[in-house]
């Protein structure tokens, strides 16, 4: 039966098998913040588009032929075994479809704000073949676990229901090694969260970026916050909002003409003097030469 929808079209031929809902609501799969997957296995003609601001991650895990993704940007990849596709819920949308026939691959969508999973990606992006432990193999024995939890076969057995978890298990453990091959989860996670905090500082760079206000919004104290910025940039956070409002101030003398005085106000300098310091200091040229386009 064709299947052919405004998003989707799944000709004849191909086989989608959804992992059903008393599974995803699983403790482990629920706990994953998995809200629908599947093993597809498609062929020439198969289309699915997805839109952004989606509300959800999506994952796609190729196992066997190969894949092509995309962008709304007209940007596009391919993906062979082993390699997996990963788009983030606030990223473009993108349309997918087989290289080959039959493209074999495992689909997720995963669900917001959950705190094993640190996107590894802003937007969008290909996690290579050899991080999901062991390439094709590791893919193949991804793709067993969940053919394994999608036989029904198995729910006859007597212990099902804890063959079932530990299957759920395996495939938690095999899911985080590739999405996170380094296995650092906890510097993935402050990571995401200060990539947010200097977003929002290069978006407002006048704000008064007190360390009060920057652990308020990351979410940490301000003692953790002060070690892990340490930790990943080798400085304070004071610092390195100094360093978003200087590049900041740098664009707006040589790119929108700005005068001195006018890119210490938008850069949240009262005084110009303090500005003219500050930006020599680290730039190693005065604002006034910067805007003249000198170095």
């Amino acid at each position: 039966m064709l299947i052919d929808r405004p998003y989707n079209r799944i000709p004849p031929g191909c086989i989608e098998r959804f992992i059903p809902s008393h599974v995803l609501n699983d403790a482990i799969f629920k706990g994953m913040g998995i809200r629908a997957g599947g093993l597809s296995s498609a062929r020439k003609g198969f289309v699915i588009r997805r839109p952004r601001n989606r509300g959800y991650h999506i994952l796609i895990v190729t196992i066997s032929g190969g894949g092509k993704f995309t962008m709304e940007d007209a940007a596009s990849v391919e993906t062979g075994p082993g390699d997996s596709f990963f788009s983030h819920d606030g990223g473009q949308g993108h349309i997918h479809e087989p290289l080959t026939s039959p493209w074999v691959f495992i689909w997720l969508q995963f669900s917001t704000g959950e705190h094993w999973l640190v996107p590894p990606f802003g937007d969008w992006g290909i996690i290579p073949g050899h991080s999901l432990g062991g390439g094709a193999e590791g893919a193949a024995g991804l793709s067993r676990i969940l053919e394994s939890i999608l036989n029904e076969e198995l729910y006859l057995h007597e212990e099902a229901n804890r063959i079932r978890q530990l299957y759920a298990e395996l495939f938690m453990i095999s899911l985080r090694q590739g999405l996170h091959p380094g296995g650092d989860y906890h510097r993935l996670r402050y990571r995401n969260q200060l990539n947010r905090l200097w977003q929002a500082a290069a978006r407002s760079p006048a704000e008064p970026w007190t360390l009060e206000k920057m652990s308020r919004f990351a979410g940490l104290s301000r003692a953790r916050l002060s070690r892990v910025c340490r930790d990943l940039y080798g400085k304070a956070p004071g610092e390195k909002v100094k360093e978003i409002r200087m590049e900041h101030a740098l664009s707006l003398l040589r790119h929108f003409d700005c005068l001195v005085s006018e890119a210490a106000e938008l850069t949240g300098y009262e005084n110009m003097s303090n500005f003219s310091a500050a930006f020599k200091k680290y730039f190693g040229y005065s604002p006034r030469k910067a805007r003249a386009g000198g170095e």
